[in-house]
């Protein structure tokens, strides 16, 4: 496999265009963006602390327990000295070191935690991965995360609510953003809008008609299809303000936020991670395995070849930590899988019949 000469981006990347140097569009069109700064954020935010009606907390803090929400915890403590309520989708298969994290940042932090479980992703994860490995293609991969996404779109707003708090912070980031094929891949065409993608999703189904063959699961689809409008009109109707500092305020610097985790917060990571890269909920792991076994590249490409454009990594560390960490091993991929109640071994010999084992070397790059 080739890649762009500047970044992670292999040359079959979905909607990618080479030019004659070997370049990507990406690398071609980015431009460094101009931050408006902690001070600036601090007078944004002034109007909805006004609103406020809680004694107990100035702002909700969309808590996931990554490394981009964690540093955000951290922000809005130490560097904003807000009192945050940090709120936690709990979808059932977050790993026991992700828990301990949290546990650990909110003591440490003093923040309260409101940790809220939901079992949408248990009930709807069985169900799918057998209907997607009747028909494996990389195109019906988002039918694994049914159930996930209700709880992270939702729970934050409906906290902040039930408390009277008008202003909530997320953890999203610009470099996430840039991992569009996960979208674009089910769309006709691969392009398009949410015509397109309706259209993607009919087609999936209609090729695979198991993947709508529950009506638990179908009624959340459609739940998760629909909660982007929902939560706008949650919104409006309260009068929330949802800022997302990574965007706007803060540059995302991954040796800064490294540095409070280890240093500050205590972080642990996984046994045999190098890094404090993706290591979330079980099921987004898997998923981010079979993208990788499937089209050679996952989100680990888009998020390193970020942080080389903006001259936070050179290509060569970049390379290593690729090699790191699209590699999971196999015996965890089957313990998520025999999780769910579904037979691994049998799982994965399907799969790898049709997509045998990938391997990444980083001898393989130019």
């Amino acid at each position: 496999m080739k890649y762009c000469k500047k970044c992670l981006l292999p040359i079959d990347y979905l909607n990618i265009e080479i030019n004659e140097d070997g370049v990507c569009q990406h690398c071609q069109q980015y431009k460094d963006v101009e931050y408006l700064g902690v001070e600036q954020l601090k007078l944004d935010i002034q109007e909805a602390l006004k609103k406020n009606k809680s004694e107990k907390y100035d702002c909700v803090v969309g808590f996931s327990g990554g490394r981009d929400s964690t540093y955000l915890l951290w922000f809005v403590v130490k560097v904003l000295h807000l009192r945050p309520l940090a709120v936690f989708s709990d979808d059932l298969f977050i790993p026991d070191v992700m828990l301990e994290n949290i546990r650990t940042t909110t003591e440490t932090l003093g923040v309260e935690l409101r940790a809220i479980k939901h079992d949408n992703l248990k009930k709807c994860f069985p169900h799918h991965l057998n209907a997607w490995i009747k028909r494996p293609v990389p195109e019906s991969l988002m039918f694994l995360n049914v159930g996930e996404r209700i709880g992270y779109e939702t729970l934050v707003e409906q906290e902040a609510v039930k408390e009277g708090v008008h202003l909530i912070f997320g953890g999203r980031t610009p470099i996430q953003s840039g991992a569009q094929y996960k979208t674009d891949i089910m769309k006709i065409g691969h392009k398009g809008g949410r015509l397109s993608w309706i259209m993607g999703y009919a087609k999936q189904v209609l090729l695979n008609p198991s993947l709508a063959m529950n009506i638990f699961c179908l009624k959340t689809q459609y739940k998760e299809f629909m909660v982007k409008s929902w939560k706008k009109k949650l919104v409006k109707k309260h009068d929330l303000t949802i800022i997302h500092p990574y965007y706007k305020y803060i540059k995302w610097v991954e040796k800064d936020i490294e540095n409070v985790l280890f240093n500050e917060l205590h972080w642990a990571i996984p046994k045999g991670a190098k890094n404090s890269g993706r290591f979330g909920c079980e099921v987004d792991t898997l998923r981010q395995y079979l993208f990788y076994q499937i089209l050679g590249y996952n989100d680990t490409n888009v998020d390193l070849s970020g942080l080389i454009r903006n001259g936070q990594q050179t290509r060569a560390v970049a390379i290593d930590k690729l090699e790191q960490t699209v590699n999971i091993p196999e015996e965890y991929i089957k313990y998520i899988i025999n999780k769910a109640g579904v037979d691994a071994d049998k799982f994965l010999e399907k799969f790898h019949k049709k997509y045998p084992l990938r391997q990444f070397v980083k001898d393989q790059i130019e």
